[in-house]
């Protein structure tokens, strides 16, 4: 049996402002995911020392793709990105798929803009 892993844009090239959250990014439904990962290419301003980390939110009911982030809701998953100073970093991180709809958004934890921000989703499914 093959696995598919195809990589999927769901935050496109955005600018994460000092200590912020980028917007959430598009949804990605799991139900038949057997892993999960997602990809992430970012640029870090000259002056980042903290970095960055990626935090995955997961639809608590499971009832739709388009759910909203709420102000207090709690990441079921997250990891962090290091700062590499005035560089373009990317990798993939592996993460939680036990919720069967998810969304994610970045933190700069730095007092400096992140920019050209990118996250793709890799479920993995049979």
């Amino acid at each position: 049996m093959a696995l598919d892993k195809t990589a999927t844009n769901i935050l496109n090239a955005v600018t994460v402002a000092a200590t912020s959250y980028s917007s959430a990014s598009s949804g990605v439904d799991l139900s038949n995911a057997v892993d999960f990962a997602i990809g992430y290419q970012m640029t870090f301003a000259a002056g980042a020392t903290l970095g960055a980390r990626v935090d995955l939110f997961g639809d608590p009911l499971g009832a739709t793709l388009d759910f909203t982030i709420g102000t207090y809701a709690d990441a079921v998953d997250s990891a962090d990105v290091a700062a590499d100073a005035g560089h373009t970093v990317q990798g993939i991180v592996q993460l939680n798929r036990s919720p069967k709809y998810v969304k994610a958004k970045v933190y700069n934890l730095d007092s400096v803009s992140i920019t050209a921000c990118s996250l793709w989703a890799i479920p993995q499914t049979p």
